[in-house]
């Protein structure tokens, strides 16, 4: 049998130092009773401290929970992962504030890692990251100055072409969660609503000398699981324990949807619609660039709502959403249950998906982005020195045929600072103007590299609520602008640089400012055509 545990004894099993991995998304896959006890243990005791946290994705609600738990100084030494933002705002200040190091890298390096590890591999090596921000020569993923220490990413050559090399730890501790194991360890995760490399992660601890902890919502006796249903066997795991269901949830908003498992479908028809916002109209003119048969990915923010945009217009079904986390099909389901779906055909493991993304299966992809740079280069990982990361964009951006990056014109902080806008009658109006700039002569960190996109003559959109820009070798060229807006007052005005602008310029559909539309099946049957 193996050793059952309660959650309060696991900081015995923590060392000052130790390397820990962490499985989770949002608050999926993600052991909290766990890091609840650490934190604890850490806030009476004074340990364990200092420990080095490695993890694929973020992880928390944004806000309380997840990773927020450990975001303490002198708990923690160093932090490597996919998203910072995601862990909630107490790890961007500690980020911000230099009081640990810091290092992001793309998602599905994270997701891959565990793999290397467990079978004896250097490092990930990828082209995933060159010439932007995870580059040595741009930082390695370094998010703060503390960071500067050591450096996790090195820059090799294989057969005259250049590859990043991202260093992989010796994991002393990994922290994983399933649904169910039995009295010999053996797991399944039937109700997780994403496949985040739990079996992956526990044969890194191994194949390091290092142990597994697992929580789990029950125990049951042994052989009441199916073989094929068996996640990660029983000889993987050291120590298992019993979850509370408060601290249990399958993503960061909600604690169980059996459609998220698969479980069950529902009819798509009782998904919430977008209202008609800037939000909506941004999403719309992305949907547009949607062929029959693509294959999609949909980030985070502003993109989630082209799916409903889909749903809404009846077209859903003439392409393939998938998300990060390894759905593919049905519907991705936004803010913080993102990476499930709603009725998904199937659910990969998460560093399956990126195989994927990164070998070029995406037809598309919509991404937001924070600031734009006159050659094209985005950057979507750091506002105003706090950390955010980079997820999978670099994935997506490394692999997808066609991209679409979405903002708006100006934004803000908050929703105060932000822009307001009216929306009628096919017209825009803009109401007031956001505080900052989006389009500007120096961005933070180079998340995207666009002069290297131009060389290669790939087919890359920024489509904001007012204009619509085509990345060209010579520039950003405006396309489009709506209808209702003043291109100098408007457009120009709000930009530090002057687009090349387009001899053709052109209106956005004066459709997609309406309440209802209606029109995105003519125009996805007429590329059919």
């Amino acid at each position: 049998m193996k050793k059952i545990i309660k959650s309060d004894e696991i900081h015995n099993y923590i060392r000052d130092g130790d390397t820990v991995f962490l499985t989770g998304m949002t608050l999926g896959g993600f052991a909290e009773e766990a890091i609840i006890e650490i934190e604890r243990s850490f806030l009476e005791k004074g340990s364990p401290r200092d420990l080095t946290l490695y993890f694929q994705s973020g992880v928390g609600n944004r806000r309380d929970r997840g990773m927020a738990h450990i975001a303490h100084e002198g708990l923690l030494k160093r932090v490597v992962g996919g998203h910072l933002m995601g862990c909630g705002p107490e790890m961007v200040k500690l980020s911000q504030e230099n009081r640990i190091e810091v290092f992001n890298f793309p998602q599905g390096v994270m997701s891959a890692m565990c793999r290397h590890i467990a079978s004896g591999k250097p490092g990930v090596i990828t082209k995933i990251g060159l010439k932007t921000m995870m580059d040595p020569r741009n930082g390695g993923g370094k998010m703060n100055q503390r960071a500067e220490s050591e450096d996790l990413v090195e820059l090799i050559n294989i057969h005259d072409e250049e590859w990043l090399l991202y260093r992989i730890p010796k994991i002393d501790v990994t922290l994983i969660r399933g649904t169910v194991a039995d009295e010999k360890g053996n797991v399944s995760v039937y109700k997780e609503g994403y496949q985040v490399g739990q079996l992956a992660a526990a044969q890194a601890a191994k194949a390091c000398g290092g142990i597994v902890i697992c929580q789990v919502e029950n125990i049951v006796e042994a052989g009441t699981i199916k073989p094929k249903e068996v996640k990660i066997p029983g000889i993987l795991i050291d120590y298992v324990y019993v979850g509370k269901p408060e601290y249990h949830w399958q993503t960061g908003k909600t604690q169980y949807n059996p459609v998220f498992s698969g479980e069950i479908r529902i009819p798509l028809g009782d998904i919430p619609l977008e209202k008609l916002s800037a939000r909506k109209v941004i999403a719309r003119r992305a949907a547009m660039e949607l062929k029959t048969g693509d294959i999609v990915n949909l980030g985070v923010g502003i993109p989630e709502a082209v799916s409903s945009v889909a749903a809404e217009e009846g077209v859903d079904r003439l392409f393939t959403l998938t998300t990060e986390a390894g759905g593919i099909g049905g519907i991705p389901a936004n803010a913080l249950d993102f990476g499930c779906c709603w009725n998904p055909e199937a659910t990969l493991e998460m560093e399956d998906q990126f195989d994927l993304y990164d070998g070029g299966i995406l037809d598309f992809g919509c991404l937001g982005c924070l600031q734009i740079a006159p050659d094209g280069s985005l950057n979507a990982s750091m506002r105003d020195g706090g950390a955010i990361g980079v997820g999978g964009f670099m994935n997506v951006t490394g692999g997808a045929g066609k991209i679409a990056f979405v903002t708006t014109m100006t934004g803000g902080i908050n929703k105060e600072e932000g822009p307001e806008f009216e929306i009628q009658d096919g017209r825009l109006i803009i109401l007031k103007e956001g505080n900052k700039k989006k389009f500007v002569n120096n961005i933070e960190q180079i998340t995207f590299n666009g002069s290297i996109a131009a060389e290669e003559n790939r087919d890359i959109l920024y489509i904001t609520e007012r204009a619509v820009f085509k990345l060209t070798k010579e520039g950003l060229l405006l396309t489009e602008i709506a209808p209702g807006v003043d291109l100098e007052k408007d457009i120009l005005a709000n930009m530090e640089f002057k687009p090349i602008i387009s001899e053709n310029l052109k209106l956005m559909p004066a459709e997609i400012f309406n309440e209802t539309w209606n029109g995105l099946a003519k125009i996805m049957d007429a590329k059919r055509q």
